[in-house]
């Protein structure tokens, strides 16, 4: 198993990147989009918790930012219907901790707000789940971070921002618009405004 990949960022896309290890090996990790947000510039080192998923016809290696969403990430995917692609894209939509919170309060609108996710898949996720969260160390402070934050970051970085502009800039147009509802769309244009 591959628990940690640390390495030299040799590429970034929207939803993988390439680490060079020291041994000289390079990996493609698939990543959420709350991940890409977060990486620093090419060349800089990058050490992400990963999931090796095994095929017939392939094998992925899906990178995390920690632990506890490498974990949830697994779990996930015990839910009928839901694989890796789905997981990754339920991690890259929403908070891990609010992922944890739609699941257990099933709160089905949350879950919705995936690509993906229709009312009986959301309905489906909350009733299996529920109960198999508990141990989970999902940090209550990111609960508060709305939706649209990590989208808003992956635009920004995609547009050749850094992660540190990407984050300030998020981080003043919250303050500037004072409004938790608003949609990576508003977000990345008033943040346009700090950069």
């Amino acid at each position: 198993m591959i628990s940690r990949v640390r390495g030299t960022l040799a590429s970034l896309r929207a939803d993988r990147v390439e680490l060079t290890a020291a041994s000289g090996v390079t990996y493609e990790l698939l990543i959420p989009s709350s991940v890409f947000g977060a990486l620093g510039e090419l060349g800089s080192e990058v050490e992400l918790h990963t999931a090796l998923v095994a095929r017939e016809d392939s094998l992925e290696l899906f990178g995390f930012a920690s632990g506890s969403d490498r974990e949830l990430f697994l779990r996930l995917q015990s839910a009928s219907g839901v694989g890796p692609r789905l997981a990754l894209a339920i991690l890259g939509t929403l908070p891990a901790a609010r992922i944890v919170s739609a699941i257990r309060g099933r709160d089905h609108t949350a879950l919705q707000l995936v690509s993906g996710i229709g009312r009986k898949t959301a309905e489906r996720i909350a009733l299996e789940l529920a109960d198999k969260l508990d141990d989970l160390g999902v940090g209550e402070e990111t609960a508060a971070a709305p939706a649209s934050t990590p989208g808003a970051l992956a635009a920004l970085r995609a547009l050749g921002y850094s992660a540190a502009e990407s984050q300030d800039a998020v981080a003043a147009a919250r303050r500037d618009l004072a409004d938790e509802t608003a949609d990576a769309e508003e977000l990345v244009r008033v943040a346009l405004r700090h950069l």
